[in-house]
């Protein structure tokens, strides 16, 4: 007899030996599971709502997910600084009164001196590194909303998944009760000829409605997780009842190396590359700032005695030296140090994120095929071994139940390695920063 230990992901409403595990596992072969339509007496089952794809969520969840609208705002803002920061000091107009209203000579205004004046600061070169450190800005915007679209769509997959999970559990719980209610004809059957205690029967009757309780537990599961997809494109009320796919359809692998290129494209490590651009153009600015900026000036005077005009003119050149912004540049350049050494402790995490999701993925798909070629095969031919000698009378009720609870067990763990294989590849197109697609 075969023990396989459940690693299920979903709630029990059972515990014991008549967990979810034991009696949501297959029943049957994969391509007849993955056919059948759902009960009729499935209080879900209404032909208004349609069944929703991975591709169809996804996309919703980038149309509509709450915390993904907010970076229009951001980035409309950050444009709104690009073209402030590309402004220069406006011109400043300067009226003064010389030699008027005193005494002697000076009385009155007949000695006065009017001047007029057009002053401006040299600040070219600030303004064009301004204006390219407010650019780089946006794309530092950008790599953050790339960020939280990769999340969102990751969790929106994982979302996915589950339902699908409880989705096809339903099924094979429905499976298993006809395979309960059979049994207990079986024995109606054999109680009738005197061949077996009326026990056997009020024990599998229990099992029936156990069963039973489990496919009621698997209703309100599905009910759940559809709401909860639903939720990241922000919708209380889903407009499917379902999602298409199969778990049984085995996620395609590529070689480490080839992953391990695509690192890269992780949208964590372009923000750091992003924030390296942006000090770079802050660094620029910063050592720009530390000259020294002239002013000019110049306008007329006029002699109100001879009534006469002159040009006046002036320039105004701060003290200091160009080592005053010496300070600000050494943080600058620390900054930038900073994020270089916290971008490659981030690429040696997720080299070793990505190794062991592998190792994983590798691991359940091996899981996977041993169970779907090696070991449902010889349960399912046991089980129909064993039920041909309890009707002859060689093997008891519980030896038939053990079998077929062995069986129940290997195939729900062959649900689950397949529900943790599609996990572990969407968690590695999270960490290659690759666009989340079907895996079905």
């Amino acid at each position: 007899m075969i023990k396989m230990k459940s690693i299920s992901m979903l709630k029990k409403p059972i515990q014991g030996r008549f967990s979810l595990a034991r009696f949501s596992g297959y029943l049957i072969l994969g391509t007849i599971l993955f056919t059948k339509a759902y009960s009729p007496t499935d209080a879900m089952a209404t032909e208004s709502l349609k069944s929703l794809t991975l591709s169809e969520a996804i996309q919703r969840t980038f149309n509509n997910h709450p915390e993904l609208q907010v970076f229009q705002y951001k980035m409309k803002a950050q444009q709104g600084r690009v073209i402030q920061s590309d402004l220069s000091p406006k011109p400043e107009i300067e009226l003064s009164f010389e030699d008027a209203l005193g005494s002697g000579d000076f009385a009155g205004i007949d000695s006065a001196q009017t001047i007029l004046s057009v002053s401006w600061v040299l600040d070219n070169n600030i303004r064009e590194k301004r204006t390219a450190l407010a650019t780089r800005e946006l794309s530092l915007i950008e790599s953050e909303r790339a960020i939280k679209q990769l999340d969102t769509g990751t969790q929106t997959a994982r979302y996915f998944l589950k339902a699908l999970s409880h989705q096809e559990s339903t099924i094979i719980a429905n499976r298993a009760i006809s395979l309960a209610e059979a049994m207990v004809q079986e024995i109606k059957q054999r109680i009738k000829v005197g061949k077996t205690p009326i026990a056997e029967l009020y024990r599998a009757e229990a099992e029936l409605a156990k069963r039973k309780l489990v496919l009621v537990d698997l209703k309100h599961e599905l009910e759940s997780s559809i709401r909860e997809l639903a939720a990241q494109w922000g919708s209380t009320s889903p407009t499917f009842n379902s999602v298409s796919g199969s778990l049984m359809s085995q996620p395609s692998v590529i070689s480490f190396h080839a992953l391990k290129n695509q690192i890269t494209n992780n949208p964590s490590l372009a923000k750091f590359l992003s924030t390296e651009r942006i000090k770079q153009a802050e660094l620029r600015l910063v050592q720009e700032e530390r000259n020294p900026k002239w002013k000019f000036s110049t306008g007329v005077r006029r002699y109100e005695r001879t009534d006469d005009f002159g040009i006046v003119a002036g320039i105004s050149i701060p003290f200091g030296g160009s080592n005053r912004n010496q300070g600000r540049i050494a943080e600058v350049q620390a900054k930038i140090s900073q994020n270089q050494s916290e971008a490659d402790a981030l690429r040696v995490r997720i080299e070793t994120s990505l190794f062991i999701v592998y190792q994983q993925l590798e691991h359940n798909l091996h899981l996977g095929d041993m169970l779907k070629l090696e070991v449902i095969p010889k349960l399912e031919k046991t089980l129909t071994e064993t039920r041909k000698a309890y009707e002859l009378g060689k093997y008891s009720y519980l030896e038939w139940m053990a079998v077929q609870n062995d069986l129940l067990d290997a195939q729900s763990a062959l649900l689950e390695a397949s529900l943790a294989a599609h996990i572990n590849k969407i968690e590695l197109e999270r960490l290659t920063g690759t666009q989340i697609t079907s895996p079905f």
